[in-house]
């Protein structure tokens, strides 16, 4: 909810209520408050922002970080939102008055779309930062009025630069269109290891990335260009699947025709598919706002993305999130193992995602990765929950996708507009699906529902898009 007041001084001082909440109990809650939009009466050249941003368990050890993809927008009520351009010079933070946090790191990203927010030094712990963001006024333009600025904030994940390994050393693994690279004969003769971006060949000749042919996986052709995402640059990836909460967000700043679009998946038995999202007195709300978003489009997460200028994710990236540059254990899950005997991190019989032994997420170590089923960087949930959507490399135009970002503004209908990315509605193919997915409550467990090991591509060359209970989307944005 937004609150608006205003005191007229020497200053105009806005002060709104903007949030976006990423997950129940076993998340961290990660918030803005106390958003305040400070436009000078004397000098109309500036408007200064400021707003606290905290979360709960974050970390930056040796191996990597979480953080905070923080953006702010022009979105009037009912209204076509518009993203705010950050200045190169501006931004500025300091940690809140009993908080135990370091200082922030802050950087914001080339294009001006946002900036990553985490601790600057090693630390465990919540933490709770005020950001203040100098604009010039010019660049909001003539209509622009205070309380139509809002800020969101994604928790993220940060991916570091580096090798990793695709394929499964289990055997079975390629019945379900598994990588592994050619030997003489097209046949299997080892792992690939992903050492750079450069672009990679496909096919049967020796030192090839191949796959076993079946409808679903691909269609075997390449090569996968430089351009294409591979994982081995530095990303960061949403720490949590996209939530109906902040699909929620999404909705609500965009005009009425653009909504038309983008709710098109609020079919009549959508409540009773772990669906919540409905209208209330003209605005979107979710029942639970913290359940992973199902049953949408992929269009509608890459409007998502190019809103707020992320991207979507290739399943080389959903790789190496997943296992980093571990070896392989045969069979493997996101989680490090072969096995679901530890894992307590499920969906519950409310169809929410809970924690069977009542663990929060201060406890989430390398060593109890496989209770939560956290990945190797501390991803959360890329096996079971909702299937995990990304680019597929076994279509031209998956391949054809080169890993722009977007750039926070939405073209007709409130459609993604960027050129690279498969969109249906352009009646594009290009993704697929990876992970695995909880269908309903009692169904027997199988290689893909509701957990897929890491490199089980048994859909990961088909782009249906029909709406499902099982269909989900993260976002990442390349690192800079």
């Amino acid at each position: 909810m937004i609150q608006r007041t205003a005191r007229f001084a020497r200053y105009l001082i806005v002060l709104l209520g903007c949030w976006m909440a990423v997950g129940p109990v076993h998340a961290t809650d990660l918030s803005i408050d106390n958003l305040h939009v400070i436009a000078s009466r004397e000098t109309s050249n500036t408007v200064q922002v400021v707003f606290d941003v905290s979360w709960q368990n974050a970390w930056h050890n040796r191996r990597n970080h979480d953080a905070a993809w923080v953006f702010l927008k022009l979105a009037p009520e009912g209204g076509r939102s518009h993203h705010v351009t950050l200045p190169a010079e501006g931004l500025h933070a300091l940690v809140l008055p009993g908080s135990a946090a370091p200082p922030p790191q802050i950087d914001r990203t080339a294009d001006g779309t946002g900036f990553f927010l985490y601790p600057a030094e090693s630390y465990r712990g919540d933490v709770s930062w005020r950001i203040s963001v100098q604009l010039d006024a010019a660049t909001l333009g003539e209509r622009f009025r205070p309380e139509h600025l809002a800020a969101f904030a994604i928790e993220m994940v940060y991916v570091p630069e580096g090798p990793f390994i695709l394929g499964d050393p289990d055997p079975t693994a390629l019945q379900f269109g598994a990588f592994y690279q050619s030997g003489s004969d097209g046949e299997p003769a080892r792992l690939v290891e992903i050492t750079s971006e450069a672009a990679l060949e496909v096919g049967s000749a020796a030192g090839q990335l191949y796959y076993h042919e079946d409808d679903y996986v691909g269609d075997r052709q390449g090569p996968v260009p430089a351009a294409f995402p591979k994982g081995y640059e530095a990303f960061y990836v949403m720490k949590y699947e996209l939530s109906q909460g902040q699909y929620v967000d999404f909705l609500n700043t965009l005009d009425d025709g653009a909504t038309f679009e983008r709710f098109a998946f609020g079919g009549r038995s959508y409540p009773q598919k772990r669906g919540t999202i409905h209208l209330d007195d003209g605005r979107y709300v979710a029942g639970s706002p913290h359940r992973p978003l199902n049953f949408s489009r992929w269009d509608d997460g890459l409007a998502f993305a190019d809103w707020a200028a992320i991207r979507p994710m290739t399943e080389l990236e959903f790789t190496k999130a997943s296992r980093g540059p571990a070896p392989p254990v045969p069979g493997a899950f996101p989680w490090g193992t072969a096995s679901r005997d530890h894992l307590a991190r499920i969906i519950g019989p409310e169809d929410d995602l809970i924690m069977t032994n009542g663990w929060e997420e201060d406890q989430l170590s390398d060593e109890t990765r496989a209770v939560f089923g956290a990945s190797y960087y501390w991803v959360m949930d890329l096996a079971g929950s909702v299937w995990e959507r990304v680019i597929s490399i076994g279509q031209p135009d998956g391949r054809a996708f080169a890993g722009s970002h977007g750039d926070g503004e939405l073209g007709e209908r409130g459609r993604a507009t960027n050129s690279d990315w498969p969109h249906t509605y352009d009646g594009k193919e290009g993704h697929g699906y990876r992970g695995g997915g909880f269908y309903d409550q009692g169904q027997v467990y199988h290689e893909f529902n509701p957990y897929s090991p890491v490199a089980y591509r048994r859909f990961g060359g088909w782009s249906g898009a029909d709406p499902h209970r099982a269909y989900g989307f993260r976002a990442v944005r390349t690192a800079e």
